[in-house]
């Protein structure tokens, strides 16, 4: 049974797979209403198919008659008549199709489990197959439909049908068709999403029964042996297809050699501590980055500085200088010289073409050729440059020294669901106006030198939670930055494949 269990999940992963994959490229594509239509369709085909095989494949059998020998038993009885579902039977007697398709599937499942011979093999196998393909379909619309109920209740379906067969067509009559069906539910159930402890644990909790945890264990272990042989578990394939970075317990073994400076993404986007709302606005309406650097443009003497006109240039020049950092810190540098590295500007590095839909501002055009690089002062999220939009939180150069400021508490008061950029009308914004990020940017986030080993990176990611570290060199500019998109399997043997030619 678990052999089997394990072939249709496989079975019902490779379905999925495709329906997902045709979905994603001829209906997301088209826009939300189709999707909803999809649902629609998939409401009415679900309810069409239901009554249909109640009223033309379900059988009429007699209810079952409570013992007179326990009260617990009477209880117990009676409860299972008042679930059953009659659909045109005569009296007395109860739909074994429509009890399995119009109950709700917790308590179809306690059927299952506990209701002895109250359901035929045609019916098992017809409610089988109907609701295999049901399930598999449903799953991945545009409705909140759960995966490890449906599951259950077809492994459940798939286990009684085995035990009736043994029943009827074998003749072993000292079985018990309930343990059958947990076990089907665990088979068909780790043949499709391909956990073992963890659905182990789940199935003796439900069932109070833990002397099923061996049989239940050797089951899910060899459904998720003959399931592995065609495909991955579904939950796996849909991150596949989703593209979500989602990363391992451990960085591949092949990766040694390859350094942070080989996987960093050199194209960069950044924001100055004193950048105007413009900008601002341009930079969170062009990219998606959930984090952008804080950074200045880094000088080679006092003779490069701009003159006293350029006063948003000067300040910035200024917060530059106020943080340096001392003698201590350079002797902390355990790296050599980067100087090999491209000279970075926004969005694009020294060798390409500026893209002309940035309109940089002065300060963005001071003397880039005289620059070797941007000093890094810090990070400031996606969520924190919209909130100080919205709540205004700017300044003219008149009022630079007294400027408004907010709290932590109300950068984050529409946690997690913050504003997105589009839910803020630029014409109410004076456009002109500048944004002091240094007091809400973060001045010390976890970074790594270029010369640091991926799996260290890695490492770092998977133990920190990160979803950006910054690569900085040893005289504190950053050269690139590492998303969880630079570590997938993927990518990582891209940039091995390129190392290696």
């Amino acid at each position: 049974m678990g052999f089997i269990g394990g072939l249709l999940g496989a079975l019902f992963n490779a379905l999925n797979k495709s329906l997902t994959i045709h979905r994603m490229r001829c209906l997301i594509p088209k826009g939300k209403i189709f999707r909803i239509i999809e649902a629609i369709l998939v409401a009415m085909v679900t309810t069409t198919v239901a009554f249909v095989a109640a009223m033309t494949l379900g059988e009429c059998k007699k209810l079952p008659v409570a013992p007179s020998q326990l009260n617990a038993e009477n209880a117990s009885a009676s409860t299972i008549s008042d679930s059953v579902r009659t659909y045109f039977c005569p009296v007395g007697t109860y739909n074994d199709m429509a009890t399995l398709f119009f109950n709700p599937q917790e308590v179809a499942i306690k059927q299952l489990f506990h209701q002895e011979g109250a359901f035929s093999m045609p019916s098992l196998g017809i409610f089988f197959l109907c609701f295999f393909f049901l399930a598999c379909w449903t799953y991945g619309t545009a409705v909140p439909s759960g995966l490890f109920v449906p599951c259950l209740l077809c492994g459940a379906a798939y286990g009684r049908f085995v035990a009736t067969v043994l029943v009827n067509v074998l003749g072993y009559n000292k079985i018990y068709s309930g343990t059958f069906a947990l076990v089907g539910a665990a088979a068909f159930l780790g043949g499709v999403v391909r956990m073992t402890i963890s659905l182990t644990v789940i199935l003796i909790e439900s069932t109070n029964e833990i002397s099923y945890g061996l049989p239940i264990m050797i089951v899910l272990m060899v459904a998720k042996w003959s399931g592995d042989l065609f495909n991955e578990g579904l939950y796996d394939i849909h991150v596949e297809l989703r593209q979500i970075p989602l990363l391992g317990w451990e960085a591949p073994h092949n990766v040694g050699r390859l350094k942070a400076k080989h996987v960093m993404n050199t194209d960069l986007s950044f924001i100055f501590p004193h950048t105007r709302v413009q900008s601002i606005i341009q930079i969170l309406r062009t990219t998606q980055h959930h984090a952008f650097p804080v950074v200045t443009i880094d000088t080679k003497s006092e003779e490069d500085l701009p003159t006293q006109e350029d006063m948003l240039t000067m300040q910035n020049i200024q917060y530059r200088k106020n943080s340096l950092l001392t003698r201590g810190m350079q002797q902390r540098r355990r790296c050599h010289s980067y100087s090999e590295q491209p000279l970075l500007y926004r969005g694009h590095s020294y060798n390409n073409t500026i893209s002309e839909s940035y309109q940089l501002n002065r300060e963005d055009q001071f003397d880039m050729e005289a620059t070797h690089s941007l000093r890094f002062h810090g990070i400031i999220l996606r969520s924190h440059l919209v909130m100080l939009l919205k709540k205004n939180i700017c300044y003219s150069y008149s009022s630079n020294l007294d400027h408004q400021k907010i709290a932590y508490q109300e950068l984050t008061e529409n946690y997690p669901r913050f504003p997105d950029i589009y839910d803020i009308n630029p014409d109410d914004l004076d456009q002109t106006l500048i944004v002091d990020v240094t007091a809400y940017m973060n001045p010390s986030p976890y970074t790594v030198q270029p010369q640091s080993t991926v799996p260290q990176v890695f490492n770092l990611f998977r133990s920190m939670g990160l979803r950006h570290l910054p690569v900085i060199n040893h005289q504190g500019q950053i050269v690139g930055i590492i998303t969880r998109h630079n570590l997938i399997n993927e990518f990582l043997a891209k940039c091995l494949s390129d190392l290696q030619n």
